[in-house]
């Protein structure tokens, strides 16, 4: 579910905000108040995003609102705007949020301790910096791409101009990301069959071994102290009842008696906590666009202030951590660049093997058949990476665990993040419209066959890949990934029966929704998909919001994944205190 336009200081004020006169506002604030208020404020706005339907979102944004506006910014609003609801147009996002933070560190003065007595002065100034900085987050080069060019150019062009933004407002939610950890960290890493099949085809690379040697603890202990310190925030995320002793974690008193060590904590720390003096001279050195990239959060989303205390950048990002921060948190120790492209290889490998794993285990009464990794008859080669089988529809799946790299994700160039999606994930499309060729040309004698199956009887094929990436969930990818697939597809000759329809993405996040359908509900993905590319061939809906028109979808968990959640709940609390029994 997305949130309304945003308020911009034009919308109040009949005039464009400079950022000249945004950083003048913020530097006379100290940094460790700056930091303190926009926490506040991202916790809040993030406990409430990650509810189910966001039912208090327009309650917290007036919280919010009330508490950082001063008597003409709240005069202004309810003149203009007075009956809109906070969440069909708010001031307060993530994206803005994260921008005004970037800007303190950069200008504010790290010395001076907090002043609870100039604190209304500072609260109106930083909800005054963030209605400045709604004018700021698209430029007017940008404003212009929208409606210069073919339609295809500004399709594109809203596509760049989406993926920090989108990906910043949807990040991964907890729910997910836990079963997802515990599969690929604490099921798969251990199962001799996938680890052999790693290292065979990755030079020996083991993903557990290296991560604890790079960390200096093993990976299971990393996650269940980077998950507790989650749960710690959470307990004064919700602005409503707000508990503010939980704001800040103090090491000492947050580890009392638990099994957490202070080696423990300080390693676990070191690869999520920053101090806040050594932030501006690691973004004085970012190249890419500051509107867009939050890496220096991402990587090391806590802030290390006063004596040694923590308060969160940004509690979406700590989630990120515990799946792709693990791969990141490799990257970055590894310097050979041999050695990070076989931690590209097995990582990708482990996503295919969670692949498998969700679909070779679902618990459903649908008629479906799945085959992980089908052979080519004769060869013995792997053909896709995955089909179903259904009467006369094949849905053959092609999976992608790669990430982009940084300058393709957050510099806001189109000829970037299109040379980067050409190279490393449109081949998915070419080697789904390849064998597809392959397996249903029109010639037998350049017919291949697929060993224990025939597909004589199949009528209509439904292309799918399933990508890693979370950046992926931005609108127009499946349109433009589709032109790459029909492009492809276009000169092969295939059976004149046979009618292949066009492409679907799925990122890993939508099909975990997908299965906690499947394994509530019964529901029948595959129809949903191909009623979805029969209507919208361009691929140009959104693919969530598909389903969601689906009487069965959406109204329950997997009790399957439901189980590994309560699982991570129990075996953190047994690790976090190993002497105590959980409720």
């Amino acid at each position: 579910m997305s949130v309304g336009v945003l308020i911009s200081y034009f919308d109040l004020f009949d005039r464009k905000a400079t950022m000249d006169e945004l950083v003048d506002l913020l530097k006379p604030i100290p940094l460790r108040h700056a930091i303190h208020v926009l926490s506040r404020i991202n916790l809040g706005l993030r406990y409430a995003m990650q509810e189910l339907g966001r039912s208090n979102l327009a309650e917290v944004q007036g919280f919010f609102l009330a508490a950082h506006s001063d008597d003409e910014m709240l005069w202004r609003l309810k003149t203009r705007f007075p009956f809109a609801m906070c969440d069909e147009r708010p001031v307060f996002l993530p994206h803005g949020l994260l921008n005004v933070l970037r800007l303190v560190v950069m200008h504010c003065d790290p010395k001076p301790p907090i002043d609870i007595s100039v604190d209304e002065s500072v609260r109106y100034a930083i909800g005054r910096a963030c209605l400045m900085m709604n004018d700021l987050l698209l430029n007017e080069a940008e404003h212009e791409a929208l409606f210069a060019g073919t339609e295809d150019d500004r399709r594109i062009a809203l596509m760049v101009q989406m993926l920090a933004g989108y990906e910043i407002a949807n990040p991964p939610k907890a729910h997910h990301v836990m079963p997802r950890m515990h599969v690929m960290f604490r099921i798969l890493l251990k199962d001799e069959n996938v680890r052999a099949r790693i290292s065979s085809r990755c030079n020996g690379f083991d993903i557990s071994l290296e991560f604890a040697n790079q960390v200096g603890m093993t990976l299971e202990r990393w996650i269940f102290v980077a998950f507790s310190i989650y749960a710690y925030f959470l307990n004064c995320g919700d602005a409503r009842d707000p508990n503010p002793e939980f704001m800040v974690v103090n090491p000492e008193k947050f580890r009392g008696d638990s099994g957490i060590s202070k080696e423990d904590f300080e390693i676990v720390l070191d690869t999520i906590a920053t101090p806040m003096g050594n932030l501006k001279e690691v973004m004085s050195a970012e190249t890419t666009d500051p509107r867009y990239d939050f890496v220096s959060f991402r990587s090391k989303p806590l802030f290390i202030v006063e004596e040694g205390r923590v308060l969160p950048a940004d509690l979406a990002f700590l989630v990120e951590k515990w799946h792709a921060g693990v791969h990141w948190t490799i990257h970055d120790a590894l310097h050979q660049r041999d050695r990070r492209g076989q931690l590209f290889n097995a990582w990708g490998l482990l996503f295919e093997e969670y692949v498998h794993w969700l679909f070779k285990g679902m618990k459903t009464n649908l008629p479906l058949d799945y085959i992980p990794s089908p052979l080519w008859r004769n060869t013995g080669d792997e053909s896709f990476d995955g089909v179903f089988l259904r009467d006369t529809l094949l849905m053959p799946l092609e999976y992608k665990g790669g990430f982009l790299a940084r300058e393709a994700r957050y510099s806001g160039s189109a000829e970037a993040f299109l040379n980067q999606l050409n190279k490393k994930f449109t081949p998915g499309c070419y080697q789904l419209a390849d064998k597809i060729g392959a397996l249903f040309a029109e010639s037998p004698a350049k017919r291949r066959l697929l060993e224990g199956m025939t597909l004589d009887h199949v009528e209509t094929i439904l292309p799918v890949l399933v990508l890693q990436d979370h950046i992926f969930r931005v609108p127009f990818l499946n349109w433009y990934m589709n032109q790459r697939f029909q492009e492809r597809l276009a000169p092969l000759n295939l059976r004149t029966e046979v009618v292949v329809r066009p492409l679907t993405i799925i990122q890993i996040h939508d099909l975990e929704s997908v299965m906690h359908a499947i394994e509530h509900n019964d529901f029948d993905f595959i129809s949903a998909i191909n009623d979805r590319v029969t209507t919208d061939t361009l691929g140009l809906s959104d693919i969530m919001d598909w389903f969601r028109q689906y009487e069965k979808f959406g109204h329950g968990p997997s009790p399957r994944l439901k189980e590994i959640v309560e699982d991570v709940s129990r075996d953190s609390f047994s690790y976090l205190f190993p002497d105590q029994k959980s409720g």
